[in-house]
């Protein structure tokens, strides 16, 4: 995380010393005040000085799972630290006392979890820094990008086949294609779902999901630049005329969601509905961007999801498409 790129900012949640990225609501969970987000990708942003350590607590949402949720953080520029929500250490130390950038990530869990109806996402209880030291909100300094989609954008299954350590939120191509534009990473997917179909977890299709954090709890308003929708691979069973009708719904009330900001359509990597898209977008050219995907060399964990490598050329080519599109003076940072 280079210093240059972020910027300070309010705290926005339950912590006074941190800047929480993406869909996070304050929930009370097993009688404890949390900060909670059902979304992979969902991050903790903060600066610290004069201190060598962070204090933090994580409730244990799924104490009997076998596959725990997991966390990635990043301090500065250093390879990232992966824990199990169940082993996160109450005190992380830092090497030395001066200034950090530190980044937490929401980076695993399981299909099995029950976000949606059970509370059993990612809820932290405690962020702190022990005298005489200091924890400052920061962003990213650039736009705000929400990513909408399935397990791909969710960054499931980058580094391997097992649920959770395999997944890579932090490392997957909207991740990365964040980072490479200096952007505030919004991220809104679940694993298995569509437009039609449902997720796990309970998850419902995304025309719901876009506007609840869980079954009950309506997400905070958000005011992204750009949208990155990825959406579709889990509808393949579904007629083609039916989705298409739906994908030009779905877009609508995006429109609707996000007044102020602008729509991009990736085809699925598996080009599933590349035809109904590409009509989609000669019949309303003003209402979204279509990015085609096919010429992408992308490499798999499986026939679906991108590997660590596919992640970096997928962001790669994502960067270039949106760059190619809005400009390059529209991602670069002015203050």
């Amino acid at each position: 995380m280079k210093q240059s790129r972020y910027t300070e900012t309010t705290a926005n949640g339950c912590f006074s010393g941190a800047y929480f990225m993406g869909r996070w609501i304050q929930n009370t969970i097993l009688n404890q005040r949390t900060m909670y987000t059902t979304n992979l990708g969902a991050a903790i942003l903060l600066m610290t000085k004069h201190t060598d350590c962070l204090n933090l607590k994580f409730l244990s949402t799924t104490p009997t799972a076998r596959f725990q949720p997991e966390i990635a953080i990043f301090i500065d520029d250093d390879p990232e630290l992966r824990f199990k929500v169940n082993e996160v250490p109450d005190e992380l130390h830092i090497k030395l006392k001066g200034p950090h950038l530190i980044r937490i990530v929401f980076a695993g869990n399981s299909d099995s979890d029950e976000i949606w109806q059970q509370s059993q996402g990612l809820a932290i209880t405690h962020l702190s820094v022990p005298n005489p030291g200091v924890a400052i909100p920061v962003k990213p300094a650039g736009k705000t990008i929400a990513f909408i989609g399935d397990s791909i954008t969710a960054g499931c299954w980058v580094l391997k086949r097992t649920p959770s350590s395999g997944y890579a939120a932090e490392q997957n191509y909207a991740a990365q294609t964040a980072r490479n534009l200096d952007a505030q990473d919004l991220r809104i997917a679940y694993s298995a779902a569509g437009l039609l179909r449902y997720g796990t977890g309970g998850v419902p299709a995304a025309p719901r999901f876009i506007k609840y954090i869980d079954f009950e709890t309506p997400a905070p308003q958000y005011h992204p630049d750009v949208v990155v929708i990825n959406i579709g691979t889990n509808d393949r069973r579904f007629d083609s005329s039916l989705m298409k009708i739906q994908f030009l719904n779905f877009f609508h009330e995006l429109q609707d969601l996000f007044p102020e900001a602008t729509l991009n359509v990736l085809i699925p990597f598996n080009q599933s509905f590349a035809k109904e898209l590409r009509e989609l977008a000669q019949e309303n050219p003003s209402l979204f961007f279509l990015i085609e995907t096919a010429q992408w060399t992308l490499t798999f964990t499986d026939q679906a999801h991108p590997d660590l490598q596919g992640s970096a050329i997928a962001a790669k080519q994502l960067t270039n498409a949106l760059l190619s599109h809005y400009g390059s003076d529209y991602f670069k940072i002015t203050c």
